[in-house]
């Protein structure tokens, strides 16, 4: 399993799987009675003359023109420059002054760990831990080595698949490690962190929310909508090492060829005030529990499609979209507004993808959850989802069987954790038998 994952697959990695492995989707033993107990996101003939009425009338909102063909460079939060060797170490030699590095405290003996996280690890024979049981509730599966241990942050740095991470056990979520040089800035609010795998750098931005680092951002997302498409370069893979000069202004070094030092060198602006506005949350239809969502090709484009200003607020998070589509919020929690939100790819547009965003007051994104799939390839993957009051069940469908079904629950800061799973693929195969 690679570690070096897009930031999307990096939220999901975690409190519900999902259809980001369509060989294992997932369904319930009583779909059919859901479907019958809540209202499915199709179009009904009502809908269609609702929605042609909202159509015809004047778009007194609208600010700027539907987001339907992508993100420029300058609309994403970060905006990278490609400076000189001299550039980066004068702004070094002026910025020494400032702490940047993260300080870290724990250890990194695995005896230690068994006793000391006891409860909250399951580690098994061979000294793999295979299970993760975080605070929040969230059970996270997963064979791997284990690193170290950040008793700060209650953290742990671990390996899979020669792939070095992180996870939280506060949260079950994936992280930074601590292997890759590791920065702040001087609030303390933003720092760089990341995964690394096979001897490649996969770094990304993180935001301090709720006395957590969440990732917001994975750097070579936009880097490669950026930077890349100039140059012809592929990814940062060779990140090697970085600094902030402000709040708002970091720098980063990236090797090419260690032997030989060859580097790049890149300047950061942080942009995350401009887009803060571009959302209004309170213009959102609320719908009602429960709900079916089935979303896909056949009436996606019926619903809401955002603006090029308001499709800002998510760059950091779909850096790739095509078009971004609101079906509306729903309430699990007084203090997160959770968003229906479904988005095409400029790289595969033959894929069409529903999320489940949560939102604090802040207009911080906590976390995300694939709640539908649709494609064009003779329907060979699907997904859907029943939002109850109780919990949201997610279930995937392989060539129109089900074959997987998790259900999950949002605790109290926002964060998606699983509560339980079903695995249809070995029910089916008994039964072939």
């Amino acid at each position: 399993m690679k570690i070096a994952l897009p930031l999307i697959a990096l939220l999901l990695l975690t409190a519900c799987p999902n259809h980001q492995e369509p060989a294992n989707p997932i369904q319930s033993d009583n779909t059919q009675s859901k479907q019958n107990t809540a209202p499915l996101i199709e179009v009904t003939p009502q809908d269609n003359k609702k929605i042609q009425q909202e159509t015809n009338k004047p778009k007194k909102t609208m600010t700027s023109d539907i987001f339907d063909n992508g993100f420029t460079i300058d609309d994403h939060p970060l905006l990278i420059e490609k400076i000189s060797e001299q550039e980066f170490t004068k702004v070094l030699d002026n910025s020494l002054k400032i702490e940047n590095s993260t300080v870290i405290s724990g250890f990194d003996n695995i005896k230690n760990a068994k006793l000391a996280l006891e409860g909250a690890i399951e580690v098994n024979e061979n000294n793999l831990i295979t299970k993760i049981h975080a605070k929040n509730g969230n059970t996270v599966n997963l064979l791997a080595d284990f690193e170290f241990y950040n008793i700060d942050e209650n953290t742990l740095s671990i390996i899979m698949d020669d792939g070095y991470s992180g996870i939280s056990l506060n949260t079950g979520k994936f992280i930074g490690t601590y292997r890759l040089n590791s920065f702040a800035s001087p609030n303390k609010l933003y720092r760089f962190s990341g995964t690394a795998y096979e001897g490649c750098a996969y770094p990304f931005v993180e935001k301090y929310i709720n006395d957590e680092w969440i990732a917001i951002i994975r750097l070579d997302d936009i880097f490669n909508q950026t930077i890349s498409k100039q140059d012809n370069q592929l990814e940062i893979c060779g990140y090697q090492f970085g600094f902030f000069e402000n709040n708002q202004t970091a720098y980063i070094k990236v090797t090419k060829n260690k032997e030989t030092d060859d580097s790049d060198y890149y300047k950061i602006y942080f942009k995350f005030d401009e887009f803060t506005n571009s959302f209004d949350l309170t213009t959102i239809p609320q719908k009602t529990l429960p709900l079916e969502v089935a979303i896909d090709f056949d009436n996606y484009e019926q619903f809401t499609h955002l603006n090029k200003n308001q499709a800002k607020f998510f760059a950091g998070l779909y850096p790739t979209a095509k078009e971004l589509v609101i079906f509306g919020k729903v309430s699990y929690n007084p203090n997160i507004t959770s968003l229906i939100m479904t988005f095409s790819n400029t790289e595969n547009e033959h894929e069409l993808i529903t999320h489940l965003i949560n939102i604090d007051k802040n207009g911080n994104i906590i976390d995300t959850l694939n709640i539908a799939y649709d494609e064009i390839a003779e329907s060979w993957s699907k997904t859907t989802s029943a939002l109850q009051k109780e919990q949201i069940t997610v279930t995937d469908f392989h060539d129109g069987d089900p074959t997987q079904e998790n259900s999950c629950k949002i605790d109290d800061k926002g964060y998606f954790y699983l509560v339980d799973s079903k695995d249809f693929t070995q029910t089916n195969h008994s039964n072939d038998n």
